[in-house]
Order: C-alpha cells, then structure tokens, then sequence
C-alpha cells in the first residue's frame, strides 16, 4: 500500500556498507505497461542505482525492498533538474538577443551556462543529498 505524499519504487539491494545500501531501480517508460509495446519497439527499462543512508533493521544483498521519497523531494528534484536549467538557457538566449549579440553567440553561451549550472550541481550533490532523502523497508515477500 502506497504512503500518503511519499513515491515509491520496489528495488533490490545490490550492496550494503556500514553507513549505506545501493539499491537497483528498474524505472519504466510510460508506455510499458501498453499491450503494443513488444511492436513498436517503444517500451524501454532503464536501472538505476540509489545510494540510501542504512537505516536500522537486517538488509542483506538481494532482499527486495520498497524505496521511498516524499513528493516534496520529487518537486525539488525537478525544480533543479529541469526548471532552473531550462531558465537559464532561456535568460541567456534573451539577454544575449536584446544586447545585439549573434543568434549562435546566445545560443552557446545559453549551452555554456547551463553546463556551468550542472557543473556546480555536481559539486554541490553532497549538500543537495543532505536535503533529499530516501527511505527504505523490506517488501513483505522476499
């Protein structure tokens, strides 16, 4: 049963440290639960692998587990993945326009500015982890 406010995604454990667990994510397109997909060559499942601060209790490799975020973290996410890059290359490209600058000047710089706003994420993903988190329990049928 679904937590109220909370995304969840069944997973498995791939590894577990001291502080840690990794645990696969088999993320599914919107289309892979259609009776066509095996025709149009559409249906795609990627894994993905989050690392989540061990919380108490015995997990061991392989256990299935159900990983948890609440939709507050989801929001964020998508705010710093998508909405801020997205107005940054916008904001450029307009600035960049309105100063007389050539379309391939703004375009670039737009380019180059994002990269630069990824490259600081990256830097900063330790922070940003601090600030989303993840849970995780065992499914009752492992």
């Amino acid at each position: 049963m679904a937590m109220q406010n909370k995304i969840e995604h069944e997973g498995i454990i791939r590894s577990i440290s001291s502080e840690t667990l990794e645990v696969v994510i088999n993320s599914h397109s919107a289309c892979s639960g259609c009776h066509a997909k095996g025709v149009c060559g559409m249906a795609e499942v990627k894994q993905k692998i989050i690392t989540i601060s061990k919380p108490d209790g015995n997990f061991q490799t392989g256990d299935k587990v159900m990983v948890y975020a609440s939709t507050g973290n989801a929001a964020s996410a998508v705010i710093l993945a998508y909405v801020v890059p997205s107005v940054l290359i916008l904001a450029a490209i307009f600035i960049l326009q309105k100063t007389r600058h050539s379309e391939l000047y703004a375009a670039i710089t737009g380019l180059g500015v994002t990269a630069l706003y990824f490259l600081l994420l990256y830097f900063f993903r330790k922070k940003i982890g601090k600030r989303i988190k993840f849970s995780v329990t065992k499914t009752d049928y492992n």
